[in-house]
């Protein structure tokens, strides 16, 4: 999914990790019984936990890619399906995955990282074999909804098992190769996909088996048992089982009227957008009113954290409509063959996972807003690019290259930096606000597929012209992203989390991309 989501590493993974690693999460009472695996484990055992954990990310970030590489081939197997029709495959992911990883969040905290890690590793391999057996686009459909489920189960654990096993100094090394893993299956799950669709789609959700099968028997074997134990209860919280469905509401409808806006009467359209933004605005409601909600209405009282929440959402829709653009140009418009299209999309993460160790140095010496608003001014350049050098001729190097390679550097710019306005919360709602930010990003992806498929489903002209409506999306989104950038600031105001050397908080700082060192973690 394009969540891409996309990402190697998800800002409520790691404050989650930096709460359970150390962070300020309220030490137990005297008496409290916790677990002897609850601490660092021995060396074999810790880099094996890593490893488990680590396979998990590469499984999600690399589904997300293959599926966005091997859309042509669904429309083409499930004619006469449609764009709009085959772009809910994409959709449904982002969608169900957006409401569900706050109450996935909530759950691991009250039932425990590995129980709910063992129990999304499940869920997401029985959607994957109910994906490649799909007969039929609303089966397929159906499957990948219960995919995303998978993985708003796994997103807010992986990262947390494994440090709650490593010391203080090397959390930082654990941290930095769990993001890499990410970054290599960024990187590479174009190509993969490329190759396993050439033999059939269906390859692409069978090859997830092998993986979660043996992380799934490693995973029961090793992971450590922390559930969080004081004085015989387990630290929960109140569910919130109104907010999650109004959520998904909302976002169903409104990406629903975008998605089918080519096909719908007028009408139609703008009662279903209509009801999806009542649905939101009874969101908004009731999250404040609601003793307990989904996400904290005082956090949207800090300026940065707003304008990075802003921020995020409008990326990843610009971000979103340029990558499903530019797969439909290189497989419809020039006739490549999907191999080839992976090969030529891969500069763009490769680039991006070679950047961004640099994005903290550069946030560190010119500040967040210009790192961001340098980022924002390479997308819409990006995006502007394939447009100014529109031809009838297939011209990869000309046209597409310079704006894969235009995107990695953006995207090494913006995303740490967006999703550091973490930081700037209160104390006490770092976990939740780095939820609400993951959440902004998958928000951004559906609303992204959604609007892609509604400025393009009823172009009639030719040529590379056909695609203006994405490349217009994208450079409208980037300037919307510089102005969000421009409202955070230039320093995030919680400088404590990055000043922790050789602690949790600097592995959060470093995966952010925003140490005093200069790491940087990958997110896609």
């Amino acid at each position: 999914m394009l969540s891409p989501y996309i990402h190697a590493a998800s800002a409520h993974e790691r404050h989650q990790a930096f709460l359970g690693a150390g962070g300020d999460r309220p030490t137990a009472p005297a008496g409290t019984v916790t677990p002897a695996t609850g601490g660092p484990g021995t060396g074999r055992q810790r880099w094996a936990v890593l490893a488990v954990v680590s396979a998990a990310q590469f499984l999600i970030i690399l589904d997300l890619w293959v599926v966005n590489i091997a859309l042509p081939a669904l429309q083409r197997d499930f004619a006469p399906s449609t764009l709009p029709d085959v772009s809910w495959i994409l959709d449904a992911y982002a969608i169900v995955l957006a409401a569900l990883l706050l109450p996935a969040g909530r759950a691991a905290d009250s039932i425990g990282r590995r129980e709910c890690f063992l129990a999304g590793l499940v869920i997401f391999g029985a959607a994957s074999i109910g994906c490649a057996a799909a007969p039929d686009l609303l089966l397929l459909i159906t499957c990948r909804a219960l995919q995303a489920a998978g993985a708003a189960m796994l997103m807010p654990t992986s990262l947390g098992l494994a440090l709650q096993v490593f010391p203080s100094h090397q959390r930082g090394t654990a941290v930095g190769i769990w993001a890499g893993v990410g970054a290599m299956a960024a990187g590479s799950g174009p190509v993969l996909g490329g190759l396993l669709v050439e033999s059939s789609w269906r390859w692409i959700f069978l090859i997830n088996l092998p993986v979660i099968l043996t992380a799934l028997a490693a995973g029961v074997a090793i992971l450590p048992r922390r559930p969080g134990v004081v004085n015989g209860q387990r630290p929960g919280r109140r569910a919130d089982g109104a907010g999650t469905v109004l959520l998904l509401g909302a976002v169903g409808l409104v990406c629903g009227a975008l998605t089918e806006a080519p096909r719908w009467p007028p009408a139609r359209t703008w009662q279903v957008l209509a009801a999806g933004l009542v649905l939101g605005a009874a969101f908004v409601a009731h999250i404040r009113r609601h003793p307990d909600p989904l996400a904290a209405p005082r956090l949207f009282s800090v300026r940065a954290f707003r304008a990075g929440a802003a921020g995020l959402v409008a990326y990843y829709i610009g971000f979103a409509a340029m990558l499903l653009g530019t797969t439909l140009l290189l497989t419809e418009q020039w006739r490549f063959s999907i191999l080839q299209a992976a090969v030529s999309i891969a500069p763009g993460p490769i680039t991006a996972g070679i950047v961004s160790p640099f994005s903290g140095r550069l946030s560190a010496r010119f500040g967040v807003r210009g790192t961001v608003a340098a980022g924002a001014a390479l997308f819409a350049a990006a995006g502007a690019w394939p447009s100014a050098s529109a031809g009838d001729s297939p011209a990869y190097a000309a046209v597409v290259l310079p704006a894969m390679l235009l995107w990695g550097v953006a995207n090494a710019l913006i995303q740490p930096s967006l999703f550091a306005c973490a930081d700037a919360a209160p104390r006490a709602e770092l976990a939740s606000a780095s939820a609400v930010l993951a959440t902004a990003r998958q928000l951004g992806s559906a609303l992204g597929v959604a609007t892609f498929a509604a400025v393009l489903g009823d172009q009639t002209a030719s040529g590379l012209a056909r695609f203006d409506g994405a490349w217009i999306v994208v450079v409208i989104t980037a300037a919307i992203t510089a102005v969000a950038g421009l409202a955070i600031g230039r320093r995030i105001g919680v400088p404590e989390v990055a000043a922790k050397a050789e602690t949790a908080g600097d592995a959060v700082a470093m995966a952010y991309g925003t140490s005093p060192r200069g790491g940087g973690g990958v997110e896609f």
